[in-house]
């Protein structure tokens, strides 16, 4: 079975509305200088280890038995969730699409960001109150 097939599938607005109250905002872009929480920036040209490192991001952070939510900004119709056990292939499978991609914890606690101009954006610690 492909590592996107069966995953439940998600309504990306609701996600993209939450990233809007929780994020500063610079046009449509999160504005990552004013980012609260524990904010982590990489610049990878390659997009092999972009998405190696990305992959390494998310996994690291899934605890045991939960839900991670991924949302892109361009070709996805709608956001996927998955878990733990699922992740590496799935993690993998969704950076082959050229979008924007949103990686986040069920319970809202961090969030993955890589851009398809080679930035990993990694926030911990979000405190879940509005901006």
């Amino acid at each position: 079975m492909p590592p996107l097939e069966g995953l439940e599938h998600r309504d990306s607005s609701a996600v993209f509305t939450w990233l809007n109250l929780h994020f500063p905002a610079d046009g449509s872009k999160i504005d990552w200088r004013r980012v609260r929480g524990r904010h982590l920036h990489r610049q990878i040209t390659d997009a092999h280890r972009l998405a190696t490192m990305a992959s390494m991001e998310v996994c690291r952070r899934i605890n045991p038995g939960s839900m991670v939510e991924h949302v892109g900004d361009g070709l996805s119709p709608y956001g996927v969730s998955f878990t733990d056990a699922h992740a590496p292939s799935v993690v993998a499978a969704l950076l082959e699409i050229p979008e924007h991609h949103y990686f986040l914890a069920e319970d809202r606690s961090w969030i993955v960001v890589v851009t398809m101009e080679g930035d990993l954006d990694v926030v911990d610690q979000l405190n879940g109150e509005p901006r």
